[in-house]
């Protein structure tokens, strides 16, 4: 059972319940029902496999993807390390290819916990 707020509003770490909420216009069954489908992206997989392959255009846009959709959401814990990942391939600059997959490696730490957290709703 997922632990509750005050508000009665399920508290998931790392997650802005009242910005997703707006996003959403208030309404928490389509909120939730977002939340429960975030797991079911594959940006984070797909810029993982493309940072790998070098593919610094896919990279950004995953990156990029993924940003905005954890600030969507109020995903906090994504939306900062996604948003610094995104500037740092912004310029599609291969240089960049072993600090983008240091950054990457910690999304996807963060990103699973954050998906094993929504997967508790």
């Amino acid at each position: 059972m997922t632990p509750r707020g005050i508000d009665g509003k399920p508290s998931l770490p790392g997650i802005d319940w009242s910005r997703g909420l707006r996003y959403a216009a208030g309404n928490q069954a389509l909120y939730i029902r977002f939340l429960k489908r975030f797991p079911e992206d594959r940006n984070m997989e797909n810029l993982a496999l493309a940072l790998s392959c070098g593919d610094m255009e896919s990279a950004f846009v995953c990156a990029h993807t993924l940003k905005g959709l954890s600030m969507q959401l109020g995903i906090e814990t994504l939306s900062g390390p996604a948003s610094a990942l995104c500037e740092l391939l912004r310029p599609r600059n291969a240089a960049v290819l072993p600090q983008a997959l240091a950054l990457c490696a910690q999304l996807q730490a963060l990103h699973a916990q954050v998906v094993c957290a929504i997967q508790q709703l």
